[in-house]
């Protein structure tokens, strides 16, 4: 079990050095924004994927589902 916790807490040791060594570079990586929806055809391809309606249809209700 020593064995164990050693290899733990070397392991442990090297990746707080990478993160600092990291962070002192002043590079590190940014979410991006989200990506946009895409076109009608896209949209309506992914809503009758899930088994939705498709966009036409959603668009023309006089009402929303609730």
């Amino acid at each position: 079990m020593a064995k164990d916790a050693q290899k733990d807490s070397r392991l442990r040791v090297a990746a707080i050095v990478a993160v600092l060594h990291e962070m002192s570079e002043g590079e590190s990586l940014s979410p991006s924004g989200q990506r946009g929806a895409g076109r009608a055809w896209s949209k309506d391809h992914r809503r009758v994927l899930i088994g939705r309606r498709n966009l036409f249809r959603a668009r023309t209700r006089r009402s929303t589902t609730r």
